[in-house]
């Protein structure tokens, strides 16, 4: 049986709640361990899910059957996230073509992430290149509204909502400081956009029971900061290499260390040496490094070109962010792989290269989410093996990059091929350290090379 992570549980779960359940006990539902923290819109599509999953098998739907996974339900659940990658294509086509749609439904990272461990990330980034592609196409208010719907679905993307900030001011409302102008009317009609979209999509939720303690309660199940600053398989960024520096310096000084960020759980890690960091710095750091980027955006020549900063916001959010798992990766190589078909082959030919070698790599990162059994083994690796000759046969990179993948199948031999148990006894964090720490080094050189691509401003003044 191919395996499922604990989020196919979790999703059968808000399956069962949503159906079961009037919509003002959603967010206070607590008989599962797994309870609902993703914002209204996403409830309201596990809720149409619920209204065909009825047909096939009712007991899926009984808030109180834990760990129910029947025939019907595995094929049910793992159908409806195939259907639901319509949008991706959609997008990926508005975007880039029919090439960008090879690209992003074949990824390999994201079909080891939602058709095998169990999500709906290639829907949400549907959404997210379907707005990206109206507002490159001046189509700025259905745009809008996407993304709005998109925050209401998943409030990762509140991570990119700077990109959109200023881009919209800048190309649609036309503000300029030399001399001073903006479109008043441009602004006030978005700001109706946003603000209806926000207010429709959360209107059921707040008339369900007193907003007073609705309101507050959404707040905790989206926000639970008391979650540690990385997850317990480290992502491939900055946190991942000052926990391993934490790490080093309490072997040398003798120091105990706390087994929280590997432990499998999503626990507060209190660094040994280092200063332990609390989400207001992240928060602060994220927002300093966006700085550069938005004024690249400021600077830009022309409209396009927001599937590329968007990715790049995205990267920033994954080096920075609070809590970041492994998974959101894709929100940076999803949207630059689909808007490089578009492009010509001659435009760019080092962003071609260096968005197919970190796509590589962050395949590689997201490998560990899969168990090391041999099934699961042998289909991730051909997984990964199909994605890197998908990629070099559609965007034909200029470059050779052999030390890259010798250097991960190396790693890869030892991690998932038995090499540390024939080299180490213990140690069983190891593999996934090294993983991680190999991959934030390469993932960061990869964010800071597409960011020195960014196009440079026009010869006009602003």
């Amino acid at each position: 049986q191919l395996y499922r992570s604990t989020d196919f549980e979790v999703h059968r779960n808000w399956l069962a709640i949503t159906h079961q359940l009037p919509i003002s006990e959603w967010y206070f539902e607590e008989t599962s361990p797994w309870t609902l923290d993703y914002p209204p819109a996403f409830a309201y599509f596990e809720w149409l899910l619920s209204q065909v999953a009825v047909l096939l098998d009712p007991a899926m739907l009984q808030v109180q059957n834990l760990d129910y996974a029947s025939e019907a339900t595995v094929m049910f659940q793992r159908g409806s996230v195939i259907l639901a990658d319509v949008l991706l294509a959609l997008g990926a086509f508005n975007l880039g073509g029919a090439n960008a749609v090879a690209l992003v439904l074949w990824n390999s990272g994201l079909l080891l992430v939602d058709h095998v461990h169990f999500q709906y990330n290639g829907m949400l980034l549907g959404i997210l290149l379907l707005s990206i592609s109206c507002m490159e196409t001046g189509r700025t208010y259905i745009g809008a509204l996407l993304f709005c719907l998109l925050l209401c679905m998943k409030h990762i993307f509140l991570y990119v909502s700077p990109v959109f900030f200023v881009y919209l001011l800048r190309f649609h409302c036309g503000l300029t400081f030399q001399p001073l102008r903006l479109q008043i009317g441009a602004l006030l009609r978005l700001g109706l956009v946003v603000l209806g979209t926000f207010l429709a999509l959360l209107f059921p939720l707040l008339i369900s029971g007193p907003v007073e303690s609705q309101l507050p309660q959404l707040l905790r199940r989206l926000f639970p900061f008391g979650r540690g600053l990385t997850h317990a398989y480290w992502a491939p960024n900055l946190w991942a290499l000052y926990n391993t520096l934490d790490r080093v310096l309490a072997k040398v000084m003798g120091a105990s260390t706390s087994g929280g960020s590997t432990s499998g759980f999503a626990e507060v890690y209190e660094s040994a040496v280092l200063w332990t960091v609390p989400p207001k710095a992240t928060f602060g750091l994220t927002l300093l490094a966006y700085g550069p980027l938005l004024w690249k955006i400021w600077q830009a020549p022309d409209r396009q070109g927001l599937a590329l900063y968007v990715a790049l916001g995205s990267a920033i959010a994954f080096t920075f962010g609070w809590h970041v798992h492994e998974k959101a990766i894709l929100m940076v190589t999803i949207p630059l792989l689909a808007a490089l078909p578009a492009k010509d082959r001659g435009e760019l030919p080092d962003l071609r290269d260096a968005a197919v070698q970190l796509s590589t790599v962050a395949t590689f990162s997201v490998m560990p989410l899969l168990p090391l059994k041999q099934p699961e083994t042998v289909l991730k690796w051909a997984l990964f093996v199909f994605g890197l000759v998908m990629e070099h046969h559609l965007l034909r990179p200029s470059s050779r990059f052999g030390w890259l993948l010798l250097a991960l199948a190396g790693l890869g031999v030892y991690r998932d091929a038995g090499g540390h148990e024939l080299l180490f006894r213990g140690m069983e964090f190891l593999p996934l350290l090294l993983t991680s720490d190999f991959c934030a080094v390469l993932v960061l050189w990869y964010f800071w090379s597409i960011f020195r691509l960014l196009p440079e401003k026009s010869g006009k003044q602003e």
